[in-house]
């Protein structure tokens, strides 16, 4: 017992003391040449299985994208779906290996012959280092510089990963003997999420005056646009209705609310559309949905019905 306690001890607070020669023999060197996910996913095994559910590992695969890219001939869309290199304050340059993998643990975290992440730790496949920037939002800016900016206008202290990869008490390793010397951490989540849409984020206000509504949208919530994205289309739909007493639409108007038509939703400013009311109108009614810039599926976020009494 006390052996494993020294050895405890060693990798998580003294791992300096440890021999350069015991250290050198536990390496492995293919960790640092460009291994496949599945490869770090034998000793991380939690981060991999979420990195497989995230948008980041179909970055290379999406039907959306492939067909958006022309089959992947825009060079443009290159460097932020198959990076060679992240780091703050360069656009990456596209890789020719493992592309299928899309944006996966290399990228990010190979950098100087070491594995860089939040924490300074002893390692016995590979050596690392640690790196303050992995929990900063400009470390995302290479790829999102358009919502960085936009979140940078907020003045908002959340940054984009205490949102999109949300930490929780864990272990970094699953490795058999090793997730027992390894103290626990918190683990961000590498699914990535995105955030939901719904009535807590959007909140909506109808006002009636003599033959016209005004109806109006606030990002209530998310301290940047809603939807947000640098070169991808995902959208917001208002879709406002009018129907007379028997129940008869008399009238039907869209709004497209997205990045690419500089429409979106900013950050607690009010967006407001005015519309004439049909003759014999005696009900609104307003729907709001989203589709994500991966998926031709809309998702409703909200639905109000109101009275009309003019």
């Amino acid at each position: 017992m006390l052996g494993l306690a020294l050895i405890y001890l060693l990798i998580n607070k003294k791992y300096e003391w440890i021999p350069k020669p015991l250290v050198e023999r536990a390496r492995q060197p293919d960790l640092l040449e460009n291994p496949a996910a599945k490869r770090c996913g034998e000793c991380h095994e939690t981060i991999f299985k979420a990195w497989q559910q995230s948008r980041h590992a179909r970055a290379w695969v999406s039907e959306t994208y492939i067909k958006d890219s022309e089959n992947r001939s825009k060079e443009k869309c290159l460097p932020c779906h198959i990076p060679r290199e992240v780091r703050a304050g360069r656009k990456p340059e596209p890789r020719l290996k493992l592309r299928e993998e899309g944006i996966y643990c290399v990228p990010c975290h190979v950098a100087r012959g070491k594995i860089n992440g939040p924490y300074a730790l002893y390692s016995p496949p590979h050596p690392t280092d640690k790196s303050d920037g992995h929990r900063k939002s400009v470390f995302c800016v290479p790829c999102h510089e358009k919502t960085y900016k936009e979140w940078r206008a907020t003045g908002h202290d959340d940054t984009c990963q205490k949102c999109h990869m949300p930490r929780a008490a864990g272990r970094l390793v699953q490795n058999p003997i090793l997730k027992y010397f390894h103290a626990p951490k918190d683990v961000a989540d590498r699914r990535f999420p995105h955030g939901e849409i719904g009535p807590r984020e959007i909140a909506l206000r109808v006002d009636f005056t003599p033959g016209r509504v005004r109806v109006v949208l606030l990002n209530d919530r998310v301290p940047h646009f809603i939807p947000t994205a640098d070169n991808g289309d995902p959208r917001l739909y208002l879709t406002v209705l009018q129907f007379d007493g028997a129940g008869e639409r008399l009238d039907k108007t869209r709004e497209i609310l997205a990045p690419q038509q500089e429409t979106a939703l900013p950050y607690k400013k009010e967006v407001a559309f005015q519309y004439p009311l049909e003759k014999g109108a005696r009900r609104l009614s307003v729907l709001v949905e989203y589709k994500p810039a991966w998926s031709q599926e809309k998702t409703e976020v909200l639905r109000e019905s109101y009275d009309i009494n003019f």
